[in-house]
């Protein structure tokens, strides 16, 4: 009997740079924010799925109603609104507030606006969405680059479209771990034209994944309406203790496009090396989490942004697993969140697929794991069968209901 239970536990934190996390079961929570809470601490609040034997200490399952099974000690979202009321009654506000904020974070995250072939799109988020990987390197970890073959790739973000992608996302440089790095004029080369001509054919938004605001510009000059940037505007060659690239800023804080921003570990070349984190969901929540109000600092509207936890970027297998146990805390982030773990080495692991083309079974079993534990968008090589995956699985959750578009 699988059980879940919905933001459990709450974690507390104090100060930007928290020398320890703190957890313990909602159940239990008043004693800790109502008596020692600090007011400045943060609050997230983390989602718990699991087996019943794996339950964590102090909650048990009971029956609920409708004949559905409960966490005994666990609170859903309405009862957790209750309680923050009544810890605003008994004058906690400070600690109220924070709760308040990190349950707003765990709502639909709402539509992000994004231009493409024209004309703005409104992309909604209460449902899953795909993004399409149309990659154009000749070094394609998962060996499907279409480098100088503008026509080919112009046929296959078609081709995506029709299979139901939502976002088409064009790499001209590989972002693999350990990838060499190309130019600004290379990388120019080989996207500008396939978005060009992409954002004349399709119905949907192209997005470029680049770290170059010299291609981010051009890319956007040419129709492109969403840029995912693997170093979080950071420096290209940067890691996650880096400050924002000031370049990229002044590009796109007067625009309206979506940016997706991803968190890696040390530098490209180096951050497979050995990776560590104190505990790698709170490290990334709490990177994530300054860099959108970084950004909002600089004026660019938390609306438009999109998270990318980075699995496999700076990451053990284990720490992509605990990634995925855990990626409902996330949530509390209050942004749309992205998760690109297709055909990647965890799944080949998982699997025990050393080809990076047989891992799609196991890519779009993990993608609707993934979208039951709080993602959004999915960004896939196999678009066709990640639909499908991720559509059975939605309708089984909703009565048969439709996946549907994501456009308004």
């Amino acid at each position: 009997m699988t059980v879940q239970a919905i933001l459990e536990p709450v974690v507390c934190f104090p100060g930007p740079f928290p020398v320890e996390t703190r957890y313990t079961s909602a159940h239990s929570s008043p004693g800790l924010l109502g008596g020692e809470a600090c007011p400045k601490w943060h609050v997230g609040l983390e989602p718990w799925q699991g087996g019943e034997e794996e339950l964590p200490s102090g909650l048990y399952a009971v029956e609920g109603s409708h004949g559905q099974r409960r966490v005994q000690g666990q609170v859903t979202q309405a009862d957790l609104g209750h309680w923050i009321q009544s810890l605003e009654h008994q004058g906690f506000r400070a600690q109220a507030q924070a709760l308040g904020i990190a349950l707003q974070g765990h709502r639909v995250s709402p539509p992000v606006m994004c231009w493409g072939s024209g004309r703005r799109f409104r992309l909604d988020f209460s449902r899953p969405r795909i993004m399409g990987i149309l990659n154009l390197t000749p070094d394609s970890f998962s060996g499907d680059g279409m480098r100088g073959r503008v026509a080919d790739a112009v046929a296959r973000g078609v081709e995506m479209e029709r299979q139901g992608a939502d976002v088409v996302d064009v790499g001209g440089e590989s972002t693999r771990p350990g990838a060499t790095e190309v130019s600004v004029e290379e990388e120019l080369d080989r996207v500008v034209a396939v978005v060009a001509a992409l954002a004349q054919r399709l119905e949907i938004p192209v997005s470029v994944d680049t770290c170059k605001p010299q291609v981010m510009e051009a890319s956007l000059e040419a129709g492109a309406g969403m840029i995912n940037d693997v170093s979080a505007l950071g420096a290209a060659d940067g890691d996650e203790n880096g400050p924002v690239d000031r370049r990229k800023v002044a590009l796109l804080a007067d625009g309206t496009c979506p940016i997706v921003l991803m968190h890696r570990q040390g530098k490209p070349q180096e951050m497979q090396k050995n990776p560590h984190y104190r505990d790698c969901v709170w490290d990334i929540y709490r990177f994530l989490d300054r860099r959108i109000q970084e950004l909002q600092g600089f004026g660019i509207d938390k609306k438009r942004l999109i998270a990318d936890v980075g699995f496999g970027f700076g990451k053990s297998v284990g720490h992509n697993l605990e990634l995925m146990r855990r990626q409902g805390a996330f949530r509390g982030l209050g942004v749309p969140l992205l998760f690109g773990i297709s055909r990647k080495r965890v799944v080949g692991a998982l699997c025990g697929e050393e080809n990076p083309g047989l891992r799609d079974v196991g890519s779009h079993m993990l993608a609707v794991f993934g979208m039951l534990t709080g993602a959004q968008m999915f960004r896939v090589h196999d678009v066709a069968g990640a639909r499908q995956a991720l559509a059975a699985a939605w309708g089984w959750m909703n009565d048969g209901e439709h996946l549907g578009t994501g456009y308004e």
